[in-house]
């Protein structure tokens, strides 16, 4: 297995490896502890299987289940279908952290190319630890303790705006609407111990305890900073191609410049660290 770092701060392509046949106990361990440094994995021609990309995301932890959004191949709900073509084009290109209005965000995802076009559709990435990292010890010391709505309703808000109202109407029912949390807005690691910013133009509506200006004003420190190419990392798609990401670390966001042209992949979704604490919980006290 040869790792070769993709950016600077983040990011490594790893090569040298069979992800079709499965992996070791000590494979899935030493893959663990480079996320956990590195927080993107890139890997190269990987025809996996549906059995195979779901067996890889097992072995990060539990699977959340069927989007009730998204199309799944027949027999796999775990597999979310993400497709694009004249008929389907693209959605929300925002910066995002999948679903960070739960209280227990998804931990990792892990984003298969199927269908590529010859240009356009690559996915961005962003190391949120760099983020908190560039800003002034001053503006730290002022977040640190500060909390974050994010809102379900925000994150989706899009459906609406492309006139899907059958799908928004969807994610309306009580159980999935009320899908609304608070969260630091530097959290730590539950593994890693490393500092991040958690927040993202998707899901977060406000700094709670601050009025309407100074939020907006804060989060858009952040969010300047997220725009800086020095924090990012960018997938040029071939087929075959797997990404796997720490969705807590990290942000991404899909170009959609290929529309019209065909594109799918193929998504599956670790809700847990199994290795680790719950997201809510602390950062262990060792690694702060």
């Amino acid at each position: 297995m040869r790792v070769t770092p993709i950016t600077a701060s983040f990011g490594v392509e790893i090569d040298g490896i069979d992800l079709g046949k499965g992996l070791s106990a000590d494979q899935a361990a030493d893959l663990y502890e480079i996320m956990m440094d590195r927080a993107v994995l890139l890997f190269r021609d990987q025809p996996l299987t549906s059995e195979a990309h779901l067996a890889l995301g097992e072995a990060f932890g539990p699977l959340a289940p069927k989007h009730p959004l998204y199309p799944t191949p027949d027999g796999f709900e775990n597999i979310m279908i993400i497709r694009n073509d004249a008929k389907n084009p693209p959605e929300s290109e925002k910066w995002h952290t999948d679903i960070s209005c739960d209280a227990n965000p998804p931990f990792v995802s892990l984003l298969l190319s199927k269908i590529i076009p010859d240009a356009g559709g690559d996915t961005l990435f962003c190391d949120m630890r760099a983020v908190h990292d560039a800003l002034s010890e001053p503006v730290r010391a002022l977040l640190a303790g500060l909390m974050a709505e994010h809102r379900m309703d925000k994150g989706f808000d899009y459906l609406r705006e492309m006139g899907h109202h059958d799908r928004a109407d969807m994610l309306m029912t009580d159980a999935i609407r009320n899908r609304n949390t608070d969260h630091p807005v530097i959290k730590h690691h539950p593994s890693s111990g490393r500092p991040f910013i958690y927040v993202n133009q998707a899901f977060t509506t406000r700094i709670l305890g601050l009025t309407k200006s100074e939020s907006t004003a804060l989060l858009n420190v952040i969010y300047d900073l997220i725009h800086q190419p020095r924090h990012q990392l960018r997938i040029r798609w071939k087929p075959d191609m797997l990404a796997v990401w720490d969705n807590w670390s990290t942000q991404h966001m899909a170009t959609g410049d290929h529309f019209p042209k065909e594109r799918e992949m193929r998504r599956v979704t670790v809700i847990a660290d199994k290795r680790s604490r719950p997201f809510t919980e602390p950062a262990m006290a060792a690694a702060e």
